[in-house]
């Protein structure tokens, strides 16, 4: 194994990593991901200036020691792309492209794999799985190719876009985040249309309210496209409800505040203080004590550029109230305030959540889903040649020697389809491959050709079942739990608010809408400052649109997909067209938003006001 040797480009600025927007980092040829090269690419003349404008960490491989082997000495996903020469063309080179493929990707199933070839007609590159393609001379779209990997890398792995942001040079930290008094209520928002009654909760009883959402709720139950990736879909809601919420503070006289909930991505955090949210939930309790204070802190830092209120979490709170093992501990408490500088600590005092804030999980899944459907378009020749592959597996397992007129046959519908079409965006006409087949070959050689067509139909839908899994994934069914109040272990809230008094922080709780309204009205008396409700408000929204306009939201027997996409899809379907046109309900808000304010006051803010000082939630720097 060797390793190409270059002249060190002069120093330049470079692209940061998403979520480290304007920070002071020199250029390190370090920082760079590896490129396998295969000897006998990295001297053919015309490609290695092409691999070389890369500026990747180039490592060559030879017949004493081969790519396999060199990626075994390597970091997981430290390399970017293997290249190799492709030493056989046509049908014999989509079989060993994906037999090769298979071997490289041992380890990293997101390796870019890359096939030289002289001539363009080897290998039609739309035969190729997801992130392989071929490298022939003149191409000048390997940068796109190098650029698509490392998005995809981005969208699967949490650690390679969350590294520890890097500080802008003289950044000045902002002035201390206002503190306040009293209990505050936290709404969440899984439709923009809840603002409004949000902030007429807030107008009538001239407190102050926030309103949270996750990223996981901004992609599925906001955004109106992922198309530019889950960050920027994500990135587009926060900015339009930051002007909502402004609208209706102006409009209806409300203090209403955004709060970013259950973040665990430095991009997103940074997306939600740039929009102008009034504070952001730094979320690092489903990892170690240890690595929930790395993350928090490196978090904090970043939002105090923007003079943010920052809440952290200690303790995983229990998603349906099965587990009662789990509640913060005091001296985990203690360690993690002390090891921080947060304005609110999250914990777990017995309540429990009910919705999934998995937005990593749903990242990969989208990203699988992109994957398929990169390749996936038009007849899918990447699902013909999966088919071709496997007819000829057959045809030799029968005994069948490979220039029967069997294999001959297949060679030639492969070769047919590869070449249908003109220019860079020809797609294969399949549907004309098979009719012509059928009309020329034997009758005897029928049976052969329709195999073939099922080999190739049962993959694309392989494909699509696949998909329809990972969305039933995304949007999986609420979590099962008995319709009961959670057990909030008092002693364990007193002991919390104790450990926060004096420091200038306080308790914050989430999962309000498992606690009873007397527990609620204690959480206040003890100081806690901050609770937030989700599920239970969700669901007091949906019965009172539902009063207004009748719908049947229940999941229903024959659902066309999954019972968890399904009522998703039904829900979200309604609520668009219920309140299409909510912002014009501003000066005469219809019937239902009036009853679900006095339910939002009577059941969730009341309680938190009855054992507290009556002043507004007013605000006083520490």
């Amino acid at each position: 194994m060797s390793t190409a040797t270059e002249a060190e480009p002069a120093p330049a600025a470079r692209a940061l990593p998403p979520g480290v927007l304007g920070a002071a980092v020199q250029p390190r040829r370090g920082d760079a991901p590896h490129a396998v090269i295969g000897a006998e690419v990295w001297h053919t003349r015309w490609a290695r200036p092409l691999l070389e404008r890369l500026g990747l960490r180039t490592v060559i491989a030879d017949e004493r020691l081969s790519c396999e082997r060199v990626l075994d000495t390597l970091a997981a996903q430290s390399v970017a792309f293997v290249c190799e020469e492709l030493p056989v063309s046509g049908l014999a080179a989509m079989g060993w492209a994906a037999r090769r493929t298979e071997a490289l990707r041992r380890d990293d199933p997101l390796l870019g794999v890359v096939f030289m070839v002289e001539d363009r007609r080897a290998l039609d590159p739309r035969a190729l799985g997801p992130l392989v393609r071929t490298l022939s001379p003149g191409d000048t779209d390997l940068p796109d190719f190098l650029a698509e990997v490392q998005r995809v890398r981005h969208e699967y792995h949490w650690e390679l876009r969350n590294r520890r942001p890097g500080r802008p040079a003289g950044a000045a930290q902002s002035a201390p985040p206002a503190r306040w008094a009293g209990a505050v209520p936290n709404f969440n928002v899984k439709h923009p249309s809840m603002l409004l009654p949000y902030a007429l909760l807030s107008a009538r009883t001239g407190r102050e309210v926030y309103c949270e959402i996750s990223p996981q709720e901004a992609l599925l139950f906001v955004a109106d496209s992922a198309g530019r990736g889950p960050a920027a879909a994500v990135a587009d809601v926060f900015r339009g409800l930051r002007q909502d919420v402004d609208r209706l503070n102006t409009v209806v006289g409300s203090r209403l505040s955004l709060h970013l909930d259950h973040a665990d991505d430095y991009e997103v955090i940074q997306a939600a203080c740039e929009a102008g949210f009034d504070s952001v939930m730094v979320d690092g309790s489903g990892r170690t004590l240890h690595q929930n204070v790395l993350f928090t802190n490196a978090a904090t830092e970043l939002a105090r550029r923007y003079g943010v209120l920052v809440e952290g979490e200690i303790g995983s709170i229990d998603g349906a109230g099965l587990r009662k093992w789990n509640k913060t501990t005091t001296s985990d408490f203690a360690r993690f305030v002390g090891d921080t500088d947060l304005d609110l600590v999250g914990a777990h005092v017995g309540q429990f959540h009910s919705f999934d804030y998995g937005f990593a999980t749903t990242r990969r899944s989208l990203a699988e889903v992109g994957l398929m459907d990169a390749r996936a378009t038009g007849d899918d020749l990447h699902a013909f040649a999966e088919a071709c592959a496997r007819v000829e597996k057959g045809l030799t397992e029968a005994g069948l020697p490979g220039y029967s007129a069997e294999h001959r046959l297949v060679a030639a519908l492969a070769r047919r389809a590869t070449t249908e079409g003109e220019g860079p965006d020809a797609r294969p006409r399949l549907d004309v491959v098979f009719r012509e087949a059928r009309a020329r070959v034997p009758v005897f050689q029928r049976p052969l050709v329709d195999l073939l067509e099922q080999e190739w139909l049962e993959r694309r839908l392989a494909k699509t079942r696949r998909k329809a899994e990972l969305w039933d994934e995304v949007f999986a069914v609420e979590p099962a739990r008995e319709h009961r109040y959670a057990a909030i272990d008092h002693g364990l809230v007193q002991a919390l608010t104790g450990t926060l008094e004096g420091t200038g922080r306080a308790l914050a709780v989430h999962g309000g809408s498992s606690i009873s309204r007397v527990d609620l009205a204690s959480l206040a008396a003890h100081g806690v400052a901050r609770v937030n409700f989700g599920s239970g408000v969700y669901t007091d929204y949906l019965e009172a649109l539902g009063a207004h306009l009748p719908v049947d939201l229940g999941a229903e027997g024959n659902a066309p997909t999954g019972e968890g996409t399904w009522k998703h899809v039904r829900r979200m379907s309604y609520l668009a067209e219920a309140t299409r046109d909510w912002r014009s309900w501003t000066h005469a808000p219809p019937s239902f938003v009036d009853t679900f304010v006095s339910r939002l006051e009577r059941r969730y803010a009341s309680p938190l006001r009855d054992r507290t000082s009556e002043r507004p939630w007013e605000t006083a720097h520490a």
